[in-house]
């Protein structure tokens, strides 16, 4: 759906880091790969490696930290660098041109600016440092492209949006007049996409059309900021779920879980789900949050704890059974519990509640409802 609505010329560059959301990154890149997608984004390195290893052939730029000890693995993985520092730029062109950097093909680059974020990111004053080192390695240091992250673009309205807009203007307009053409220019999150999309004039520039734009929880779940009907046009592609372990019945007035912050207030049944936050259940939803079970909401019952949550099924018409799934986001038959949901009852977002999902759950692949990939990290 993505694709299909882009502006003609312009790519997507889909985000794959933190394990794709959560989801899973080799599996989400090479379905991706398989759909076409040109080229992928990383956070750090060793993301990068990872989807080497998954057999991923497209370029893969990485966004984030790149330190001295990990350029051999860069390059030697054909990665693409982001420049985001001057003292970075420099520990790159120094690698280059020291006996292991030497040889071999032009490292490609992307210039990383701060236009508003005041994250990771070369301010306008550092960026004829930046160019000067990139000139001064001597052709081994090509820059293939520009971009910049929205800070508030899930609220089209707000005037940081235009101004970060005004200040990548001038920077790019530096970097041209400096001899430089990157023929990549990105500047669009999920959010900043879709009000793009939308035609939202604050995206609009008289100077540069971007070539990219980096979808990444929009590849998986929900946006902030959209309306309800534009949300519900991006289905959820994951479902965290586990199993009942344990059914007990508790007389009124038992405590349950890490100090008794539930108190059974009546004969209640309580179902023990082998799944914790070290999971992935944030420890927040302690006497908010709720599961799915039966195809119904059923509250959790005392304190998340490390590697298990107790669940109070006895609404339920029916008692579980040791094995019946148990739904912490996602849907269960007709019934969903969104990951949105699950994160405004945690107090959070919905990436975090994605991204926290842990490396000893299981990512089970389906498609047309059968299980085609079951993948580990300790399998």
């Amino acid at each position: 759906m993505i694709a299909r609505s882009l502006p003609k010329g312009c790519r997507l560059m889909p985000v794959v880091k933190a394990d794709g959301y959560g989801h899973g990154a080799a599996h989400v890149a090479r379905r991706l790969a398989d759909e076409g997608a040109p080229i992928f984004a990383v956070a750090v390195v060793e993301e990068g490696l990872e989807l080497r290893r998954a057999g991923i052939t497209q370029p893969i730029l990485v966004m984030g930290w790149i330190g001295k000890v990990q350029l051999g693995s860069l390059v030697e993985g054909g990665l693409t660098a982001n420049v985001h520092s001057v003292e970075q730029a420099e520990e790159l062109k120094s690698f280059l041109e020291g006996e292991e950097g030497r040889g071999g093909a032009p490292v490609r680059v992307h210039l990383k600016v701060d236009t508003g974020m005041t994250r990771l990111g070369v301010l306008r004053a550092d960026v004829p440092r930046i160019l000067d080192l990139l000139d001064a390695s001597k052709g081994r240091i090509f820059l293939e492209g520009v971009f910049q992250n929205y800070a508030s673009s899930d609220r089209p309205d707000d005037p940081q949006t235009e101004a970060q807009t005004h200040t990548f203007e001038e920077i790019l307009s530096l970097v041209l007049s400096r001899g430089h053409r990157p023929s990549m220019i990105h500047t669009d999150n999920s959010a900043a996409m879709l009000s793009r999309l939308a035609n939202s004039p604050s995206k609009k520039s008289s100077l540069f059309e971007i070539s990219h734009v980096r979808p990444g929880l929009a590849l998986y779940a929900r946006v902030p900021g959209l309306s309800s009907e534009a949300n519900d046009s991006l289905r959820d592609a994951m479902s965290f779920v586990s199993v009942v372990d344990q059914v007990k019945t508790v007389p009124a007035g038992t405590r349950v879980g890490y100090g008794g912050a539930f108190v059974a207030a009546r004969p209640t049944r309580l179902a023990i789900v082998p799944a914790g936050y070290a999971d992935g259940v944030p420890r927040s939803l302690s006497g908010h949050g709720a599961v799915l079970i039966a195809g119904r909401r059923c509250p959790l019952a005392g304190r998340v704890s490390m590697d298990l949550t107790t669940v109070d099924v006895t609404d339920l018409l029916e008692p579980p059974a040791r094995g019946d799934e148990a739904v912490f986001f996602g849907h269960q038959g007709d019934a969903r519990l969104g990951v949105d949901e699950v994160a405004s009852a945690a107090g959070t977002v919905s990436w975090e509640i994605l991204c926290g999902v842990g490396p000893r759950v299981p990512r089970i692949i389906l498609s047309g409802g059968r299980i085609v990939a079951r993948e580990s990290k300790f399998l």
